[in-house]
């Protein structure tokens, strides 16, 4: 959950977030070492009066400015491709869940409780919510240690199911079905919103993830 004043990002509460919140810290680390490195050359240059004859016709200094940044484009490039690919890679789960975006609330259909959907709509600020805009009536309840594949499709415009603590953004598409899995390791409560514009009550169709034990999910879906 995001706190008042935070500049971080949000707390990694699956295995691919972790991944993802490890890779922007490599990313501004190997920033830095780069801004770095061309502010002290901009300061040999400029500032220092005694003139080096040998950075201006040579070719090792030519053939490094080519060759390191290949490199570090490199660094860059094979552990967001490992993510990207890690994002989308189909897996054997434990659940299937599909979500169907409307306007302006979502239905969410488990085919472990035979196919039973029900809708989520989001709570109104004068029933003792816990936060404004963001809690709903029906909350999608899975289970801790699970993978859980979400498909996700719309029936009117184009909606997106996010859930930036899980590092999930799928859009909804009508007439397709997209698809993204879970792996819940962490209990909760967590928190997103539609991440597309989709009307005049865009703002207004929240999602709400909670994670709980294997024997309450399933007392769960008895009572559902």
């Amino acid at each position: 959950m995001m706190e008042w004043g935070k500049m971080g990002m949000f707390d990694g509460l699956s295995v691919f977030m972790e991944k993802l919140v490890g890779f922007n810290d490599f990313m501004m680390v190997l920033s830095l070492v780069v801004v770095w490195f061309v502010l002290m050359l901009m300061f040999n240059e400029l500032v220092l009066t005694m003139l080096n004859t040998w950075d201006m016709e040579s070719v090792m200094v030519e053939f490094i400015w080519t060759v390191l940044p290949l490199v570090l484009l490199g660094f860059m490039a094979y552990p967001s491709m490992v993510l990207l690919y890690m994002y989308d890679e189909g897996k054997v789960v434990d659940l299937i869940v599909k979500v169907v975006g409307h306007q302006w609330y979502w239905e969410y259909e488990s085919y472990l409780s035979g196919g039973s959907s029900y809708e989520s709509y989001m709570e109104g600020a004068g029933n003792g919510v816990l936060y404004r805009l963001l809690d709903v009536d029906n909350r999608l309840v899975l289970p801790l240690f699970s993978s859980v594949q979400l498909l996700i499709t719309s029936s009117d415009v184009v909606h997106s199911w996010a859930l930036p603590s899980m590092g999930v953004k799928v859009d909804a598409i009508p007439g397709i079905i997209n698809q993204v899995t879970l792996n819940l390791i962490v209990p909760g409560v967590m928190y997103g919103q539609c991440s597309e514009l989709c009307g005049v009550n865009h703002s207004f169709m929240p999602i709400v993830l909670e994670v709980v034990s294997m024997v309450d999910y399933l007392s769960w879906v008895v009572g559902k």
